[in-house]
């Protein structure tokens, strides 16, 4: 049981370090070795950071359901096991898909925030925020198939993947001459690897079909409105008051209740589905004092 979830974790760790060796002897023979050092730094300080943040609260929180769903398969109460399937992915994509748009609209405000005392540039250039879903549902999947007892599928996929990334981080270095994005992009297609071969084997092991609108869609219009507020909010203080801290800080508390108060109203989550979540209880009766339920 341990040995495929050490081996897995393996994989997405060795990554980096495959990339570090490709990325180091690409870009000296390219000739932009002194380039590759400082751009190295940013990726792992500023842009990993930044995606590892929302990355880590998706996983708990989604993760906490995988329990659950282990005693459904030990039952073998199939309609049960689909059903916390769906609801472990369906919270993660709920943190992951509005933390991709509120890197993407507040990259700046948020790097200039957190990294005050260097060029942030280059690190505002490189948010690719969509590698926060992408890793998201791929960690949660590999999660979904232990759970359902699939302990070596996760591994096999983590090594496919792995191929197919060094492929293409080769590719968009070498040939393409991307630089440093080459390691953006390639995260971004490992883990989109990870989420593909992941759907495919639990589908072939529950027959599970990924539900959408939920899932992806709902969220992503809560979210395109929450960015659109908070990147007003942020441009209406900075405009009056001229402070990132205080115009980045109450964009994301709006951007909070706006993304908060659309999944509710949009009917994205249930009230008997909030129960599940951390402090479940507390936010059901929160939005009831609100009328938002």
């Amino acid at each position: 049981t341990v040995i495929p979830v050490i081996v897995s974790s393996g994989v997405y760790n060795i990554n980096s370090v495959i990339d570090n060796g490709i990325m180091a002897h690409g870009m000296e023979s390219l000739g932009r070795g002194k380039e590759f050092l400082a751009l190295w730094g940013i990726y792992n300080n500023k842009y990993m950071l930044l995606v590892h943040v929302p990355l880590a609260m998706a996983n708990s929180l989604s993760s906490s359901l995988i329990p659950s769903l282990s005693g459904a398969i030990a039952r073998k109460d199939r309609k049960a096991a689909i059903e916390k399937t769906a609801l472990a992915i369906r919270f993660a994509m709920l943190i992951a898909i509005p933390s991709a748009v509120g890197l993407t609209v507040l990259s700046a405000p948020v790097n200039n925030l957190l990294f005050r005392g260097g060029n942030n540039a280059e690190a505002i250039r490189m948010i690719g925020a969509s590698a926060v879903i992408f890793l998201s549902l791929s960690t949660v999947t590999n999660a979904i198939l232990q759970g359902l007892n699939r302990m070596n599928v996760p591994v096999r996929n983590a090594l496919i993947s792995l191929a197919l990334h060094v492929i293409a981080l080769y590719i968009m270095l070498m040939i393409f001459n991307m630089g440093i994005y080459s390691m953006v992009f390639a995260s971004i297609l490992f883990a989109l690897f990870m989420c593909i071969l992941n759907a495919i084997a639990i589908r072939n092991t529950l027959g599970y079909r990924q539900e959408m609108v939920k899932t992806f869609l709902l969220p992503a219009i809560s979210a395109a409105f929450m960015g659109a507020a908070a990147y007003g909010v942020y441009r209406g203080v900075t405009l009056v008051i001229h402070s990132n801290v205080l115009g980045t800080l109450l964009a994301v508390l709006v951007a909070d209740v706006v993304y908060g108060v659309l999944l509710i109203k949009l009917h994205c989550i249930e009230e008997d589905e909030m129960y599940s979540m951390p402090m479940g209880r507390k936010l059901t009766r929160i939005c009831r004092k609100l009328h938002l339920m």
